[in-house]
């Protein structure tokens, strides 16, 4: 038990930390300052979703539900009172009122198996998993609203990267145009550059559609309509890369395992109520008999117990060992099932990252000198339009693969961070500090 509070609550901290942690991963190196007017930034945004997601302003209430059956769970049955007449309203010597024997009689029913403080420990392990699942509610709506962000990111990259390709084609189609009115080139290789520039065109387009619908859907996290332009932040690979061992090392603190773990544990707690029921409660009395034709009184005392010939809550017990064992047989199935998703995302973000390296480093390069090297050699008449076309499509094809294997490397890296429920980014100890100094749980006020 002293372990899965321990873990549980290092697990917490670390869902806590996480938030923090992502903003790192896209503002690395650079002061975090309130966004200007019309732009965003990732902890604005993130704040705003934890503030006004709709998912999560449920929760505070669902908490003061568990709270209530928390005190419920721990009454005690109230005393009983009772007043019993007897010899009334009879024949002969019985008739009326007068030969009356008059009890008042007060019971108690006793708890034994402790099964008061099973009933709380039901209650509190329920608390608990409520705690737990609101976690992983927290840090999926967290990731989606990051998630969220970084495609903006890309599609803002994307839109930068259709205007320099609209730029240079337009550019190319004035030269091939003068050319061409000089005699040296055909119409076709006109009609040719105009072609692609008309094909860029309605690909920036089509960006501009996707970018005000991507933030339309970004400010959907915190229900509210976008009234922002941009998004800050940059697409940097500047951060190192978790190791596989790190990865794998986060299962036993990961929120989707010890939600499990915190099933199992409320399995056991209802396992033991079922098995406190077992023990027969007994209930004890004491009274005043009043006996009328004498004149006379006496004391009575009470005592009753069912008799046990049978276990009559044996079936529940079973039902309930069933349940934790399959709680059980669930969290070692679950931890394997981790380790494989972990290692699987691992590896695909580190071939990304590994494949936009060589991009940036090695092909990119090489696709900007082959698109200077055509250029000339169209102007002195050594390579013609298709040749120009194809160097400045290549060029622009690899910068787009750049800026997708990047997006591919954060998205992959925050859904590590979200199913481990800790930081995934390489930064500074006075920071990490700083973010475990507020740890206190988010709950949204009752009045809003």
């Amino acid at each position: 038990m002293k372990r899965y509070q321990e873990i549980t609550l290092v697990a917490c901290q670390r869902a806590l930390v996480t938030v923090s942690l992502c903003v790192l991963a896209l503002f690395a190196g650079k002061s975090v300052a309130q966004p200007g007017k019309g732009e965003v930034t990732l902890p604005w945004v993130l704040e705003k979703t934890l503030l006004n997601n709709v998912q999560l302003q449920t929760f505070p209430y669902e908490l003061r539900v568990s709270e209530a059956l928390t005190l419920q769970a721990g009454i005690t049955p109230n005393p009983e009172f009772s007043v019993e007449i007897e010899n009334v309203l009879g024949t002969g010597e019985r008739q009326g009122v007068d030969n009356a024997e008059i009890t008042l009689a007060l019971s108690q029913l006793i708890e034994l198996g402790e099964k008061r403080q099973r009933r709380v420990d039901v209650a509190q392990a329920t608390e608990r998993q409520k705690l737990s699942e609101y976690e992983i509610l927290r840090l999926d709506i967290l990731a989606e609203a990051t998630g969220r962000y970084y495609q903006l990111l890309r599609l803002q990259a994307l839109q930068d990267w259709s205007e320099r390709r609209f730029l240079v084609e337009q550019s190319a189609l004035e030269a091939i145009e003068s050319r061409a009115n000089a005699g040296a080139v055909i119409q076709a290789d006109v009609t040719k550059m105009a072609l692609r520039l008309s094909r860029t065109t309605a690909v920036k387009e089509q960006l501009d559609g996707e970018t005000r619908l991507a933030r339309l859907r970004l400010a959907a996290m915190w229900s509210k309509e976008p009234h922002f332009t941009r998004a800050l932040g940059t697409l940097d690979l500047s951060s190192t890369l978790p190791t596989a061992a790190s990865v794998l090392n986060a299962i036993e603190t990961a929120p989707q395992y010890l939600q499990l773990l915190s099933v199992e544990r409320l399995m056991y707690a209802r396992r033991r109520m079922e098995e406190s029921k077992a023990q027969y409660d007994v209930t004890l009395g004491m009274g005043v008999r009043s006996y009328e034709g004498f004149d006379d009184g006496a004391l009575m005392f009470n005592f009753s117990m069912p008799i046990p010939l049978s276990n009559p809550n044996q079936g529940n017990i079973l039902a309930a060992k069933a349940s934790e064992d399959r709680a059980m047989e669930q969290q070692k199935l679950a931890r394997g099932q981790l380790r494989l998703s972990l290692m699987e995302i691992h590896q695909a973000m580190v071939n990304n990252a590994r494949q936009a390296s060589r991009i940036q480093q090695q092909v990119l390069p090489l696709a900007q000198r082959l698109l200077e090297d055509t250029q000339g050699a169209y102007q002195t008449g050594q390579a013609n339009v298709l040749q120009l076309v194809d160097a400045q499509s290549e060029l622009f094809a690899i910068e787009r693969d750049l800026i997708e294997a990047k997006v591919a490397v954060y998205q992959q890296r925050l859904e590590l961070e979200r199913i481990t429920g800790q930081s995934m980014t390489a930064t500074n100890s006075n920071l990490s500090s700083n973010a475990r100094s507020n740890m206190t749980p988010f709950v949204a006020p009752e009045n809003r």
